[in-house]
């Protein structure tokens, strides 16, 4: 007999701890009788918070994670169902802005300018070192996963587990610091439940027996075809939950903005270099603020992306995906949730079968 499946709402008891995700009619008579608050965790995920104790079991939740260099794709999963879909734009700017940053430091030993002396011959690096480039992929996977934990009792974490065949090719010479992030992915994952391990030919014979399309030449399409779908298809070979059409699906995306700079890298007219960059210039709003603003009677949610200065006392916001939506007046603009390091965006499906 068909069962129907519906989104469900994550629940964190009054302790902190994660329960079993409940219904929306549910939460919303919850909230309504004073026994439980709405939230937002640093994903955006709405969850509700209970006020007072409650029952404490729950059941089985896995979570899946199918890493890429560029996109992840992650489920969450009752014993029973599918309960989230979402993808995950890893950073992709760190091998450019350590390119820049490591030009300008060659170029000021050549000038007469205060500058740290070239240490890059007498250094010594720590165990397990990680590149800028892979740091940056793994920080902002963990903390997704970890995110996730705290609204959702996870129980196993599966992963596909990418490996190279350094003896049949002899081209993967960067795939060495891939290694080594991985092994530290591992390992943090184990601190949070235990691990299983899938290889890449399951997911595909996983994703053929329970029908799940892949696309593969547009995958920065924002569906659940391009990443998400192996997700689920390994938590439903893995766990045997079925797959839930209204699953929201969500993009997550790491925010960007300019470090603090003493000044910009090319002088001005005049040869006056303005101060450059940073998150905070003494007001009220911070880069990274999610924030509603309203012009011509219409309101726009977004992330801050510029704060006023002497040129402009305008503040500027931008969408999920880093597109800059206007710059409207700081009066006009209202403060939701301050800064958590991400843009996030439920996609709605065209239509539910």
């Amino acid at each position: 007999m068909y069962r129907q499946m519906i989104a469900r709402v994550p629940v964190v008891g009054a302790d902190g701890k994660p329960l079993m995700p409940t219904t929306p009619r549910k939460a919303r008579l919850l909230i309504r009788d004073g026994l439980a608050e709405p939230r937002r965790n640093r994903l955006g995920l709405f969850h509700i918070r209970m006020l007072r104790p409650v029952g404490t079991a729950t059941q089985p939740v896995a979570l899946a994670v199918d890493p890429g260099a560029k996109y992840d794709g992650v489920a969450v999963a009752s014993h029973k169902q599918v309960e989230l879909k979402a993808m995950v734009f890893l950073p992709d700017d760190v091998p450019r802005k350590m390119e820049t940053r490591r030009h300008l430091r060659r170029a000021r030993r050549y000038r007469k300018t205060p500058r740290r002396p070239a240490r890059f011959d007498n250094r010594r690096r720590k165990d397990y070192w990680l590149a800028p480039t892979q740091k940056s992929k793994v920080e902002t996977r963990l903390k997704v996963v970890r995110e996730l934990c705290g609204i959702y009792p996870i129980r196993l974490i599966v992963t596909e587990d990418v490996r190279y065949d350094h003896y049949r090719f002899r081209d993967g010479k960067h795939f060495s610091t891939v290694e080594i992030g991985k092994t530290l992915t591992y390992r943090e994952y184990r601190k949070l439940a235990p691990l299983e391990l899938v290889e890449v030919s399951d997911t595909e014979a996983w994703r053929e027996r329970f029908g799940l399309e892949k696309r593969v030449d547009r995958k920065w399409e924002q569906v659940p075809e391009t990443h998400a779908n192996d997700a689920v298809a390994m938590l439903m070979g893995v766990t045997g939950c079925e797959n839930n059409p209204a699953a929201p699906f969500f993009v997550w995306r790491r925010l960007r903005y300019a470090r603090r700079s003493l000044y910009r890298q090319n002088p001005r007219k005049g040869g006056v270099r303005p101060r450059f960059g940073g998150t905070a210039n003494g007001g009220f709003f911070r880069k990274g603020d999610w924030v509603e603003a309203g012009k011509a009677g219409v309101k726009y949610r977004g992330w801050v992306c510029g704060l006023p200065t002497e040129t402009t006392r305008l503040v500027g916001v931008a969408d999920a995906d880093g597109r800059r939506i206007g710059q409207f007046s700081p009066k006009k603009v209202r403060l939701l949730a301050r800064s958590t390091g991400f843009s996030w965006k439920e996609v709605k499906p065209a239509f539910l079968p």
